[in-house]
């Protein structure tokens, strides 16, 4: 109990320094308010955390709001081309997961001892296969291997070469 409350007010004392000293180091201008805001923002998460999760707040919902901010500050400071960029890694990221998720969820109902998947799929918004699958990993049981490289091309219309499963 005592080292968690000790962690808390350092991590209260180190961000307040932070935000104190990157105030300080800022030249006056119409940027400054908005760091100010977002570091104000920082702190009062920090301090208001502990409460949060004693009233059953989901953690989740803080990240996503988080986010959010971050995004909306990022549309003011970056040029359009910037944020474009950023935004499609983001999509991309998550379409990654959201396939690796689904695939895995998908050879479970076949062979429950799969592990983890990896997933390597074509990232060029230009192409006409963006998005297609390219390549599994699996990590599963040294008996079902065969029959799940076998299993997982044929279901994803891959050569077999292109699924690996390592034990």
């Amino acid at each position: 109990m005592m080292e968690t409350l000790s962690a808390y007010i350092k991590t209260i004392t180190a961000l307040t320094i932070f935000s104190a000293l990157a105030c300080m180091l800022m030249p006056d201008g119409s940027f400054r308010k908005y760091v100010e805001l977002v570091l104000g923002v920082l702190v009062l998460t920090a301090v208001l955390n502990p409460f949060l999760r004693i009233f059953g707040t989901d953690k989740g919902h803080m990240e996503l709001g988080l986010l959010q901010n971050q995004v909306r500050l990022e549309k003011v400071f970056l040029s359009a081309d910037e944020y474009e960029q950023i935004e499609q890694q983001r999509v991309t990221q998550a379409y990654g997961q959201v396939l690796e998720d689904r695939v895995k969820e998908d050879l479970a109902k076949k062979y429950s001892d799969i592990d983890w998947i990896s997933i390597t799929f074509c990232q060029d918004i230009e192409d006409e296969d963006y998005g297609t699958i390219e390549g599994i990993s699996i990590g599963c049981a040294e008996e079902d291997a065969k029959k799940i490289q076998t299993y997982a091309a044929k279901r994803y219309g891959l050569p077999e070469e292109a699924v690996t499963v390592e034990k």
